[in-house]
């Protein structure tokens, strides 16, 4: 027996809200965890896991709208309008990217992840040189160098929430 459309989206839905949730959380998590180094706009990127989770296993349409919707919540609560330019620019750069890489199927987690870690520097830097001028992009190579442990860390804990948790069944 066939579950019904409206079953079928409401799974979905539930599901995206509970990654929404983990992302958030994430974010709070993130916000607790002092780098080494105080390098303006470099962080871990945990929620990226909870987005890119949600993209590969419940959909595109899932992984953009937990994204937004992080950005926005985490905005609005914890940010101001300067950092949700910031992130903003960063999450949409970081999502194309994503739809992209996974387009190809050459990539594996963890390069689409240190892929996307990278692009979400690039957005903050365009959403930096509209506000302050281009000269911004002198930081780039730090970001960028930032990218590869930091999306290497989220790629890893991708895998492992996908080899250590069950198959989704019920979507």
């Amino acid at each position: 027996m066939m579950p019904s459309p409206v079953k079928h989206s409401t799974r979905h839905l539930a599901y995206s809200a509970l990654l929404l949730a983990l992302a958030l959380l994430l974010s709070y998590v993130e916000s607790l965890v002092p780098l080494p180094l105080a390098l303006p706009g470099v962080k871990l990127g945990l929620p990226n896991v909870a987005i890119m989770f949600a993209f590969f296993h419940v959909g595109c349409a899932a992984g953009a709208a937990v994204s937004l919707l992080r950005v926005l919540m985490v905005s609005l609560l914890f940010g101001s309008a300067v950092s949700f330019l910031f992130s903003a620019f960063g999450a949409m750069l970081a999502f194309a990217v994503l739809v992209l890489l996974s387009l190809t199927k050459r990539f594996g987690r963890i390069g689409v992840s240190v892929a996307c870690a990278a692009a979400h520097g690039i957005g903050q830097l365009l959403a930096a040189a509209l506000l302050y001028g281009v000269a911004v992009f002198s930081y780039l190579p730090v970001l960028l160098f930032a990218a590869l442990p930091f999306g290497t860390l989220c790629g890893v804990l991708l895998y492992a929430c996908e080899t250590l948790l069950p198959p989704l069944r019920f979507l």
